[in-house]
């Protein structure tokens, strides 16, 4: 009888969490989920979705060549792309020659994956630039931002 009186006993002292512990291990996932929700509510969570960020990597370059009989000039250009995104147009500002998207026109179809892109538009020869003259282009891409970027004519390529 007297093992089962201290069996008795024993399982009616034993205690749960206190309530200050439970109240701190509350406080705490409060705090994370708060954490959670204002980072995803302010962007800061952006490689998880949204769009991607696209900027140049130094000063492109921007050369003429003769192709088929024909002068274009070729601009070169590395961007950085925290995503997958496609360029559809691209337009040298300021002397209105524009390109849209094409095997032909911007090299792999003007797709930009995650990290380092080299892209090679070809333009058509519809203006005169000067040599060591820097030049905007702007860039269309297919999640409806633009992007600007420079290049600088070095001549004949």
């Amino acid at each position: 009888m007297m093992s089962l009186r201290k069996a008795l006993k024993a399982k009616r002292t034993k205690r749960g969490l206190s309530g200050a512990v439970t109240a701190l291990i509350l406080v705490i996932a409060s705090v994370i989920i708060a954490l959670v929700v204002v980072g995803f509510a302010f962007g800061l969570f952006g490689a998880l979705g949204g769009t991607p960020t696209v900027t140049q990597v130094g000063t492109g370059t921007l050369y003429s060549t003769t192709n088929n009989g024909q002068t274009c000039y070729i601009a070169v250009i590395t961007l950085k792309s925290s995503g997958n995104v496609q360029i559809i147009s691209a337009q040298i500002l300021g002397v209105g020659v524009s390109e849209s998207v094409g095997p032909a026109s911007i090299s792999n179809s003007g797709s930009l994956t995650g990290g380092t892109n080299v892209v090679t538009i070809t333009f058509p020869a519809n203006f005169n630039p000067q040599e060591g003259s820097t030049y905007q282009i702007s860039l269309g891409l297919s999640d409806g931002t633009t992007v600007q970027v420079a290049v600088t004519y070095t001549g004949t390529g």
